[in-house]
């Protein structure tokens, strides 16, 4: 432990009239025990949050840990004021392959509020992990994680319309005005989709399909390399966790083929079970040689045709390398907004070019938000 987060610790200690030993022992990993506390906890802290069930909870942080659980929690006097997830990753940072976090869910009792105990959770965190990574951050925290994380502005939200109807209503646009408009742009809309839409060559499928039992073909491929750029990697198992066995939301994937050969795969998150509201684009790779615009486009085109033809107004994607922005552009997507929603910190001696926001892999499958 650095000096910095002793002293840190022993003045929290103080303030909760412990020792510096007893705040170490207080902070552990939680047991499925702890579930209904962690709730109710997240519950005072966050409101009614739907990723926070405890379906949710228990699959994300304490059904496939190789711990008790993912989550670590601070108990005082018998009761549990404060929790932080640490979901574990595999960073690619250049040739190597490093383990890492993702911090998440991070809340602390409303009576023992900005006593410093959520920098503290943090800071224990680095302390004990080489990569934390986190994905984003709330009113009450922003200020703290923007000191001891470095913001990364790299995350790029982009959007194609597929009807205007529920941009309006969102905006309080009267009914009469909102039918009128989308009667008017349903067919500007889809003539514009046409004008980018890039069909498959030859040879070429892509097929729809409801869970990931294919992916292991993808990743065992003796072609398959993560990109060339820093990412939290993803793999077969992964994504049957992230997806598969997600208790709260509904998928979709694309695979797409070359002959009987899977070249890569694209996710999409439904928004609700009729298919209507905005879909989410999650995540996307292709073999190595065929990672390039025109191959992306041709993934991405096949996406955005059949959710539009299940009937959604949008399809949002959140993407941070050039190379899938600029074929989401070339897709027909328009760009909404770039934020600094990830906060990084690596451990001195990593390579620093983890600290460039221009050499990062992100998508919505890297956030809390699109669980």
């Amino acid at each position: 432990m650095t000096e910095v987060f002793k002293k840190i610790s022993k003045v929290l200690a103080t303030s909760l009239n412990i020792s510096a030993d007893e705040l170490y022992q207080s902070f552990n990993r939680a047991t499925k025990t702890d579930i209904a506390a962690v709730c109710e906890l997240m519950r005072l802290g966050f409101g009614d949050v739907e990723n926070l069930t405890p379906a949710v909870i228990a699959w994300r942080y304490f059904d496939f840990s190789a711990y008790d659980s993912d989550l670590f929690v601070l108990r005082y006097e018998g009761r549990i004021i404060a929790a932080v997830g640490a979901e574990p990753i595999r960073v690619k940072v250049g040739d190597l392959q490093l383990p890492g976090i993702r911090a998440g869910d991070i809340v602390v009792h409303p009576d023992f509020m900005k006593g410093g105990i959520g920098a503290w959770m943090n800071l224990y965190l680095q302390n004990h992990f080489s990569i934390v990574m986190a994905m984003g951050a709330n009113e009450n925290s922003t200020s703290m994680v923007r000191r001891i994380f470095k913001p990364m502005n790299c995350r790029h939200h982009l959007k194609i319309l597929f009807s205007t109807k529920h941009y309006l209503e969102f905006r309080g646009w009267s009914p009469l005005i909102i039918k009128t408009t989308s009667l008017l742009t349903f067919l500007p809309l889809a003539l514009i989709r046409l004008i980018f839409f890039k069909m498959l060559p030859s040879g070429y499928s892509v097929e729809v399909v409801n869970n990931t039992d294919n992916f292991h073909h993808f990743f065992a491929s003796p072609e398959y390399q993560p990109r060339s750029i820093n990412m939290a990697l993803r793999s077969a198992e992964y994504c049957r966790w992230r997806y598969d066995l997600n208790p709260k939301s509904h998928f979709k994937f694309f695979e797409m083929y070359k002959k009987n050969r899977l070249l890569g795969y694209a996710i999409v998150k439904q928004n609700g079970l009729d298919g209507s509201g905005g879909w989410q684009l999650m995540d996307w790779d292709l073999l190595p040689h065929l990672r390039n615009k025109k191959q992306f486009r041709f993934l991405f085109s096949a996406v955005t045709k059949w959710v539009a033809e299940q009937g959604a107004d949008s399809l949002s994607v959140m993407a941070s390398d050039s190379l899938s922005i600029d074929s989401l552009f070339r897709t027909g997507f328009s760009h909404r907004a770039l934020e600094d929603g990830f906060y990084l910190w690596v451990a001195p001696g990593i390579d620093t070019d983890m600290l460039d926001e221009k050499k990062w892999f992100l998508s919505f499958a890297d956030t809390d938000e699109a669980l």
